[in-house]
């Protein structure tokens, strides 16, 4: 199976470090520490961001990863957009591998040492808007391997630097989500419920009687049902969401449990969501094939700049800057 593309999408903003998250700053002042001309901010920032890895791989704390980034990677800066484009290496650190032609097990070609990184490219954008407190961070990934936490670990390391916090939530922009739920189906159904008294722990299996935080999952499964209809249809009118006797397991009202709907898109993408929160979805982001480069898996930069400008610019109109 081919590897796919895939982007993480975060709202970024900026406080002082060590103050509180109610008073955010607006990019711009961090930008002047770096320069008062705004295009030589932006060069500024990515000449210190590269040599912040002073071409060295930063490894995470389990020392498994690595990611660095220097004069070969391309990075484009938009001042007028207040974007900035740019590409890291990273992969695997710590183990030795040796090294085989696909079609030939028996004949070694080479290894690769347990300080050494076989590296794949790995594509970010920055929009760090001068008159906003509220900035995007976008990291794009592959369908099995990713460096997100190490990207922002270190871009919160190198705003430090600064004197400045970086504060990172998750974010899926809503068309995306809407998208997502159109083309999608609920095919599995799980009741969750923690905080059962020892009586019923006991009911179930004396084996249980003593440990406080058993948890029970029901799932119900072997069905598909639209998104657009499945909440309505599970809503029973008197009896909640549940209609069967559960007061074994200390479900009696529908504030006792949680219920947790699985999603599938046409293309096999899963999301889940939770009932209290079942408007809250966010589905794994997965670029267009046509990103690839040809006879590669890797990201070809312009479609990809490209691309998440489109991204960005939906962002944008979203959150009504």
């Amino acid at each position: 199976m081919a590897q796919n593309l895939k982007l993480e999408i975060f709202r970024i903003s900026l406080k002082k470090k060590g103050g509180s998250n109610a008073d955010l700053k607006n990019f711009e002042e961090f930008f002047k520490v770096l320069n008062t001309d705004k295009t030589k901010a932006y060069n500024e920032f990515i000449k210190s961001f590269v040599n912040y890895f002073s071409n060295e791989f930063k490894p995470n704390a389990d020392g498994t990863k690595g990611i660095s980034s220097n004069k070969q990677n391309k990075y484009e800066p938009q001042p007028s957009k207040n974007v900035i484009n740019g590409e890291l290496f990273g992969g695997n650190l710590g183990n030795e591998q040796v090294i085989y032609d696909q079609t030939d097990s028996s004949i070694q070609k080479g290894k690769v040492g347990s300080n050494q990184i076989a590296s794949l490219p790995f594509y970010f954008k920055i929009w760090t808007p001068m008159d906003y407190t509220t900035g995007v961070l976008m990291v794009q990934s592959y369908s099995n391997y990713t460096i997100t936490d190490l990207v922002k670990s270190n871009i919160t390391k190198f705003f430090n630097n600064y004197d400045y916090s970086l504060i990172i939530n998750p974010f899926v922009p809503e068309v995306i989500k809407e998208q997502y739920l159109k083309n999608s189906q609920v095919y599995k159904l799980n009741i969750l419920k923690d905080g059962i008294t020892k009586g019923k722990r006991k009911l179930i299996n004396p084996l249980f009687a003593e440990f406080e935080n058993l948890k029970i999952t029901i799932s119900v499964s072997g069905f598909k049902e639209d998104v657009s209809t499945f909440w309505s249809k599970l809503k029973r009118d008197k009896q909640g969401f549940i209609g069967s006797n559960l007061e074994d397991f200390d479900i009696k009202e529908q504030d006792d449990y949680e219920i947790k709907a699985y999603y599938k898109d046409e293309d096999g993408h899963k999301a889940n969501v939770g009932i209290k929160r079942n408007t809250e979805i966010a589905p794994t982001i997965f670029l267009p094939d046509n990103m690839k480069k040809e006879k590669s898996n890797h990201y070809e930069y312009d479609k990809i700049k490209k691309h998440t400008d489109a991204i960005l610019q939906n962002i944008q109109k979203e959150i009504g800057y």
